[in-house]
This record gives C-alpha cells, structure tokens and sequence, in this order.
C-alpha cells in the first residue's frame, strides 16, 4: 500500500500488507482505497494510526478476511477524531 504525498509529508509505502478487504459506499468511493487489513508495523491499536484503514492485528485480520464474502455489509459505528498535529 502507498499513498499520501511526498510534498506535505505524509506520503507512504507498506509493503506486502496482509488481508485486505476494501469498502466503499455512495459517500467513500472505491479511489479512496480504505480497507480493513492487517498491521505488521504498529501494535498500537486503538490510537488512529493510519489514513483511514482499519488497522487489525495480522491473526485477527487473517479471521476476518477468510470468513468475509465480497458483498459483506460493513457498518462503521464513531467518528474518527484526527490527532491534533493533522487538523
């Protein structure tokens, strides 16, 4: 996975990232790229790490990705709160 950009410092690139399940709905296109996947560079779980993924365990994240059919609804409960240095 990459993104983000080289210009404002936020650019990325994560190798081999595992169990990755996109979702999109009629606000979040498929461009975007969100997921749920696993992490194998933090174990910070529950601090919002990312650029909007959903960041699980490798283990968990493997659970999730072999039960999962495409077509799974994904509901989203929250809203996510940026960390001070990003607003």
């Amino acid at each position: 996975m990459s993104g983000g950009s080289r210009e404002q410092g936020t650019y990325y690139y994560l190798p081999n990232v595992p169990n990755i399940l996109f979702f999109y709905n009629d606000t979040t296109k498929k461009q975007l790229g969100y997921s749920i996947h696993g992490t194998y560079w933090h174990n910070n779980f529950g601090t919002p790490m990312s650029h909007g993924c959903i960041n699980m365990s490798t283990p968990e994240s493997k659970q999730i990705f072999d039960w999962a059919e495409v077509g799974t609804s994904i509901t989203i409960y929250g809203k996510y709160q940026a960390p001070v240095s990003e607003k």
